[in-house]
């Protein structure tokens, strides 16, 4: 299989390619230097866009739900979706090497691709590289708002939503009659530099908002060994256009571009272990959506029609030659109605949705007398789904959602979700959840091909799981503190292993598990406003995952750590011009994979558990331009998150930020 793959992993690489860096700067500065006042960017309203076919009140939302507002982003300076999560309870992350390197995200135990991604509601996990969102590529510039649901959601957004589903939510709310333009610059480390432009204005009936944000980095040297250095570089452009038809019918249309390279070293094959070596992967992913929305407002009916498209391609390379390459597309049709009942409408509703998905996954590379892999391969999918939404009384709300999937080439899949909420008068709040998941088979583990190691199993069946979870919210002290605790639980059968030996092939395939894998564990979070401008953030989660073993024991997941903790600690102060931002996250010890010359035989190693921590500090010049700075790897901790990967030392950050509103 292509060497760079995460060991033990389920997902191929992705890499792409660049912008040249002095223009965006120019454009930059060049804004920075005509801001002349800064404005607050409009709040969205409390609803949360990803729990249901229709928005629902946080308050109402049963399951585990996590928001990162636009605010925490540029307070904490991290430049990658995947920094973000490591504070996110539940969350794994695992990059093998420095910025820009292949990273997985593993929720409760998790595959990682189990966890889908949706980019302003566009479905961006890319079948072409293991049905997995390559976060190495995402980066945080222009977004307003992360939504995370945590737990089986595949009843209302069907396969890859069987761990939870990630919402990356563009900035698009603007004030009437207004406009915005915003840059930043950094520069650091590792040969680092980012810039970018981003905007937006509402006109009448029309608002528009975009952006272009660029970021390379030469690197580190992600090999245990030697000095080669491994870096990255990628330009994301983003635009959305909404337009009021009138006061009834709304048409929006987005559009996401990613053109990005990321380098890699390979394995040796005398050690087993990543050795320096000339290969990178360039991609390129187009995210485009149109869609139609009726809402005449206080009525009983409201009603969309979207279409959605992604396309990715992957292309690899081995010292300067072309190596092979994975590409897919997918559309998307979805139509969305919902009804509201009884004399108050917003309190029970009925929403229905159909969806129809059109998937084609194309792979290339050098035929042999051991095989081709040139191939093309697809399959379609339709969806229907109901969901009912209730609140009884104003302290009660629950919810019910079933979904039935028809797949064109395998088994059918029917997915459902129930939950409840209840708030008592002293503002302590009982919640809980129960479901089911399901994850359809990947392209490369139907039907993936690589010379003299992997070949495909077109029989496998989609995954499914069964899972629960129950929580308290637990109000401290008269300052808005809560803590919350969960408790979770889900079992996953059919699981599929994308490294079983096949005597006859004498290649490796995939197959689906007898018995089942067991993931439970507790969550605990705690948010704290103190006095004084200072407030805490605080999680922790212990995560017990098993799956069967070849000898039919239980043994535990390779990469799942059982404990893992953060805090972030935020301080305002000279009356909001400066802020002061530390956090730290602790990733307990984890297995992985170690496959040894000469048989290669399957060796499982543990890896230490580490603590990282980020500081991140800015300083308001004026009310339009501000200087920030970061560390990061804080205490230059040493650590491994992947197997024979090193990971990045501590690096220093200094940048710029400026706002034009009016």
């Amino acid at each position: 299989m292509h060497n760079a793959r995460l060991p033990g992993s389920r997902g191929t690489a992705a890499g792409s390619v660049f912008f040249h860096h002095k223009t965006l700067l120019a454009i930059s500065l060049s804004a920075l230097a005509t801001c002349a006042s800064a404005d607050e960017p409009v709040a969205l309203d409390d609803l949360v866009v990803t729990t249901g076919l229709e928005p629902m009140v946080a308050e109402d939302v049963s399951g585990s739900l996590t928001v990162i507002t636009r605010e925490e982003i540029e307070r904490r300076q991290v430049k990658f979706l995947s920094e973000l999560l490591r504070t996110v309870p539940g969350f794994a992350v695992n990059r093998a090497g420095g910025p820009g390197a292949l990273t997985q995200v593993r929720v409760r135990g998790a595959e990682a691709n189990q966890l889908l991604v949706l980019v302003d509601g566009i479905r961006a996990n890319d079948p072409a590289s293991g049905d997995e969102f390559q976060f190495q590529y995402a980066l945080t510039a222009d977004i307003e708002r992360i939504e995370i649901v945590r737990g089986p959601q595949s009843a209302i957004w069907g396969t890859d939503a069987l761990a939870g589903v990630i919402n990356i939510i563009r900035r698009k709310d603007i004030a009437p009659d207004s406009g915005y333009l915003k840059s930043n610059a950094e520069g650091g480390s590792f040969g680092s530099f980012t810039a970018g432009v981003e905007g937006g204005m509402q006109r009448g009936r029309a608002t528009f908002s975009g952006g272009v944000n660029y970021l390379e980095s030469d690197g580190t040297n992600i090999s245990l060994q030697g000095d080669e250095k491994d870096g990255t570089e990628n330009t994301t452009a983003d635009a959305r256009l909404d337009f009021d038809l009138n006061d009834a019918w709304r048409l929006t249309l987005t559009g996401e571009l990613v053109d990005a390279r990321s380098d890699f070293d390979g394995v040796s094959f005398i050690t087993g272990l990543p050795e320096d070596s000339d290969q990178y992967t360039e991609i390129d992913r187009t995210y485009a959506s149109a869609g139609l929305f009726y809402n005449p407002g206080g009525g009983r009916w409201d009603a969309s029609a979207t279409v959605n498209w992604l396309d990715s391609d992957n292309q690899n390379y081995s010292f300067g030659a072309w190596e092979s390459s994975t590409a897919a597309d997918t559309l998307e049709y979805r139509l969305r109605a919902s009804l509201g009942l009884g004399a108050s409408p917003e309190d029970h509703r009925l929403s229905f949705a159909l969806d129809h998905r059109d998937v084609d996954f194309e792979q290339r590379g050098q035929a042999s007398d051991f095989g081709d892999p040139n191939q093309d391969q697809s399959y379609d999918v339709t969806g229907y789904a109901a969901e009912y939404l209730g609140r009884p009384t104003d302290s009660l709300s629950w919810s019910l959602s079933v979904r039935q999937d028809d797949y064109s080439d395998f088994d059918d899949a029917t997915t459902w979700q129930t939950g409840a909420s209840y708030r008592w008068d002293s503002g302590v709040r009982l919640r809980g959840s129960v479901g089911t998941g399901s994850k359809a088979p990947t392209f490369i583990e139907r039907f993936g091909f690589f010379p003299d190691f992997f070949l495909g199993n077109p029989d496998l069946e989609p995954e499914t799981s069964m899972g629960w979870e129950l929580g308290i919210d637990l109000p401290i002290g008269a300052q808005g503190a809560e803590l919350g605790i969960t408790w979770f639980d889900q079992t996953l059968e059919d699981e599929i292993d994308g490294f079983v030996f096949d005597p006859a092939t004498f290649f490796f395939t995939a197959a689906n598990r007898d018995g089942k894998s067991e993931r439970q564990g507790l969550e605990l979070t705690l948010f704290a406003p103190i006095t004084g401008g200072l407030s805490v953030q605080g999680a922790y989660t212990y995560t017990d995952a098993e799956e069967f073993a070849a000898d039919g024991s239980l043994a535990p997941e390779l990469r799942r750590p059982e404990h893992m903790a953060s805090l972030v600690l935020n301080q305002v102060f000279a009356e909001g011009r400066g802020n002061l931002n530390l956090s730290a996250s602790y990733n307990g010890s984890q297995l992985d994979n170690y496959f040894p010359p000469p048989n290669y035989s399957q060796i499982v190693v543990e890896l230490d558990g580490y603590t990282l921590v980020d500081f991140a500090a800015s300083w308001a010049i004026t009310p339009s331009l501000e200087l920030t700075g970061r560390v990061t790897n804080l205490l230059d901790e040493d650590y491994e998150e992947v197997l024979g990967f090193a990971s990045a030392g501590r690096g220093w950050f200094v940048g710029i930020r400026g706002q034009l509103s009016r």
